[in-house]
């Protein structure tokens, strides 16, 4: 087989690739489940219930994943992979995977520290907030333990049971001491967390059947000019392994040129789409 040839094979089959992800995800999006509304019924155990719950399923502590990222900020797509690793109480490393070569970015966090390389161009962000960071790339405002919990389905341990509902048999709500509203449903004979609304968000989560959700979808309650609906894939998931320090160090080459938070935010996470997903 010749140069030619080779390359409208590798067209082929990317095409193919891309076609098959845009329907896979898009029948996850079918498939999602109608959240109860309404009254329902006294539910007396709501407190027991929450407390197992979060007891079982929610004692994450460390979190490796990688991503796959699809769906759109405000008018802006977004679609690519990117590795994380989250540890509490702050640290985080995040790598802009691409298709070959350096990753578009690195991403590192510590309680109020954070730092951004992106390799490709030696360029480096430095003295402002994980929260900025992380939503001027990927347009999402939510800090790594926010993520960390927002990934695993859960809420921060601070965070108490206030009230409950029941509907049916299988589903029921618990509104939470900071306003959320958790949503349970009975998957595999238990209660397990199907969709949480905090502050502005809706987490909601299948392919329940590992420790942690293989499916996240995050969408905002307010339609605003960078609202966000993203479905982020899973895979490769570590929960509760030890992670070295160093994975939360970056040293910054000597001869990278210093960037500010505005010329990253000009870019857009419509950026890094095109720059992970090799667009």
């Amino acid at each position: 087989m010749g140069v030619r040839e080779g390359r409208v094979v590798a067209r082929h089959l990317c095409l193919l690739g891309t076609i098959f992800f845009a329907c896979w995800t898009a029948a996850c999006a079918s498939h999602r489940p109608t959240l109860p509304s309404g009254l329902g019924a006294p539910f007396p155990n709501f407190r027991e219930t929450f407390t197992e719950v979060m007891a079982r399923r929610c004692s994450v502590r460390t979190l490796v994943a990688e991503l796959r990222l699809s769906g759109r900020v405000g008018s802006s797509r977004l679609r690519g992979r990117v590795l994380v690793g989250l540890a509490e109480p702050g640290a985080g490393r995040f790598e802009g995977l691409a298709p070959f070569g350096p990753p578009a970015f690195i991403l590192v966090t510590q309680p109020g520290n954070a730092v951004l390389l992106l390799p490709r161009e030696s360029r480096a962000l430095v003295g402002r907030s994980a929260v900025e960071i992380i939503h001027a790339l990927v347009g999402i405002a939510l800090t790594p333990d926010e993520l960390r919990h927002v990934l695993s389905g859960c809420v921060p341990a601070t965070v108490q049971p206030r009230a409950g509902r029941s509907y049916g048999s299988d589903w029921w709500t618990i509104e939470t001491s900071d306003g959320g509203l958790v949503y349970l449903r009975r998957v595999g004979g238990s209660p397990r967390v199907v969709a949480v609304r905090r502050a502005g968000w809706l987490g909601e989560y299948g392919d329940l059947s590992g420790r942690v959700p293989a499916r996240v979808r995050l969408t905002s309650l307010t339609p605003t000019a960078d609202a966000v609906d993203v479905t982020m894939l899973l895979s490769q998931v570590r929960v509760n392994t030890t992670l070295d320090a160093s994975a939360f160090a970056l040293n910054i080459p000597p001869d990278a040129v210093p960037m500010t938070l505005e010329e990253l935010r000009a870019r857009g996470p419509l950026w890094v789409s095109a720059a992970v997903s090799g667009g």
